[in-house]
């Protein structure tokens, strides 16, 4: 299990606690499945209650890349799984070096799939990711894994992500008229495919 890029670039959003992320991210779990977090998507980080922060020094001390792969999966109940291998993702250029860090380019749905998650196994993969981030200490990625198993927000209807929406604010179910200050506001430009 390993990052195979850095960590994606945030933009503060107008609302609390809300980010942007500026870049895509890819993990290779343990069975050498690779999933993409999408730029465009949103998230808040860590979701976590002041006191868990408290005892784990902060929300944003820690390396955000497992929390924004934890926050796809349970917002979706699904994970975009990239179908080519990490030479693959090299060879066909999606995966490079840009000033001494990986970067991950927008792969073209032809390489993606979407693969259903369960909340045990969404909950299991953050604690990897935080493993394989080399810098969470063993202390706090399994005070945030027991953290995360009390996320009632996994109950109630959650639509399936539109690989239409991928890699444009629209993927994050904002309303049009949303859509357009939410641009402007963060000053971010949505590439085309």
């Amino acid at each position: 299990m390993k990052w195979l890029t850095k960590p994606a670039l945030l933009q503060k959003v107008p609302e609390p606690n809300k980010w942007l992320m500026a870049e895509n991210e890819l993990y290779q779990d343990n069975n050498g499945s690779i999933y993409l977090v999408p730029r465009m998507y949103k998230t808040d980080n860590y979701t976590i209650p002041d006191w868990i922060a408290w005892l784990g020094g902060s929300k944003s001390k820690w390396d955000a890349r497992p929390a924004h792969i934890h926050d796809f999966g349970c917002q979706y109940h699904q994970l975009l799984e990239v179908t080519i291998s990490e030479s693959e993702l090299r060879r066909l250029r999606y995966l490079e070096q840009h000033n001494g860090y990986w970067t991950c380019k927008d792969i073209p749905t032809e390489y993606l799939s979407l693969v259903p998650v369960k909340k045990w196994e969404i909950d299991c993969l953050f604690k990897r990711a935080m493993k394989a981030t080399k810098t969470i200490p063993t202390f706090i990625y399994n005070l945030y894994r027991g953290g995360v198993f009390f996320n009632f927000g996994w109950l109630g209807k959650h639509p399936p992500f539109d690989m239409d929406k991928l890699y444009t604010i629209a993927q994050n179910e904002r309303q049009e008229a949303d859509t357009v200050s939410y641009r402007s506001g963060c000053e971010i430009i949505e590439r085309t495919k």
